[in-house]
């Protein structure tokens, strides 16, 4: 068995995760706003980049370790079937809306997100996407799913024992290369949303899913100062999100990964009681479509300008904590109607596929 690796019934859940996403999802929520609460919110990113690259490795290694393989087509099906239903739903809406108001370019808010290459278009500039531009997160992430289950094969196929050597070495090589590039005048928007220059966060994320137990346990010791780290540039009014482009939002993928540790590695502590608040749970279990959401709401509500259809000015014409209540509130209810009516029943159809098809092979065998 690979290092660090739990058995099947241990990481299929994690209490403490869930609310670590929604806090998360709620700090990118209010940076988005564009207020001053919690300006330094776009590390909810960041905590997404390390909690997924962690899940996915923990998934593949474990699958590795059962069955002696990992299944690509398989993986990628059920990333495909998690990710597609509640993305499409959020572009139907965006291509009605570019249509009835005839605002923005129908295809370009859309096509990109919908092929997860909206980082690329913001990397270099092709198109500012003003409804869907939050998705270049999502594009990073799918990328890195699309490229790493052939790259964990190989490495372990290459060398098991090394194979965290070789995640660290990436993780280096990725942080060189950012620096060579803004060293060179590279344009922070090219630093910012490059696959290759912030996938980094994703591997920290990996790299923590194969270390030892113990070695789990001594990372999480930190998660005190860690997060009180975090919690300065959540709350800083200097600290952006391209300023740490210059000195390094890998820090804050380091930082976030300690607490992620003292998670995994510590169920009865006092943090995973508190990240186990059932609110939190419920948002947390629902954060990718609060994330999809949000954003599209955010730009026609508060910075849309007057809407002839609805009869409102946006910004202009009410007070924004006022109007940041309604965008939250809103969100919660789109976010609702797309987890039960749509994400949830595709979701329950394929465990109960999967039940079915694996007590076959078991009546077979």
């Amino acid at each position: 068995m690979l290092a660090g690796q739990k058995s099947e019934s241990e990481a299929k859940r994690i209490l403490g995760l869930d609310g670590l996403r929604a806090l998360s999802v709620i700090a990118v929520f209010f940076h988005h706003t564009g207020g001053t609460l919690m300006k330094g919110g776009y590390i909810g990113v960041e905590v997404f980049f390390v909690l997924s690259g962690y899940l996915i490795t923990s998934i593949l290694c474990r699958e590795k370790n059962k069955s002696g393989a990992i299944d690509f087509v398989g993986f990628y099906i059920r990333r495909a079937r998690r990710l597609y239903p509640a993305l499409i739903l959020l572009l139907i809406a965006v291509a009605a809306y570019c249509a009835v108001y005839n605002k923005y370019n129908l295809t370009l808010e859309t096509i990109p997100s919908l092929l997860y290459v909206m980082n690329w278009y913001r990397a270099f500039e092709w198109y500012d996407a003003v409804l869907t531009g939050h998705t270049w997160s999502l594009a990073i992430e799918e990328q890195f799913y699309l490229l790493w289950p052939l790259l964990l094969s190989l490495l372990i196929w290459c060398s098991p024992r090394k194979l965290p050597l070789f995640i660290f070495s990436l993780i280096l090589s990725i942080v060189a290369w950012r620096t060579y590039l803004f060293l060179g005048n590279a344009h922070l928007s090219r630093i910012y949303n490059g696959f290759d220059t912030h996938a980094d966060a994703l591997l920290v994320g990996a790299l923590l899913a194969l270390v030892s137990t113990d070695a789990l346990r001594r990372v999480g010791l930190l998660w005190v100062p860690a997060l009180a780290f975090l919690l300065v540039v959540l709350f800083s009014q200097e600290i952006t999100d391209f300023s740490l482009s210059r000195y390094g939002f890998g820090i804050v993928a380091v930082a976030s990964a300690m607490v992620i540790a003292k998670v995994v590695s510590d169920q009865n502590s006092m943090l995973v009681r508190v990240l186990s608040f059932k609110p939190l749970v419920w948002l947390g279990t629902v954060s990718y479509g609060f994330y999809l959401w949000h954003y599209p709401l955010i730009q026609t509500v508060m910075y849309g300008g007057h809407d002839p259809i609805l009869g409102f000015y946006g910004g202009l014409a009410y007070p924004i904590p006022f109007l940041v209540g309604t965008i939250f509130l809103g969100t919660l209810l789109i976010t609702s109607i797309s987890w039960y009516l749509v994400e949830k029943p595709i979701i329950n159809y394929a465990h109960k596929k999967t039940s079915v098809r694996s007590s076959q092979i078991q009546v077979v065998s």
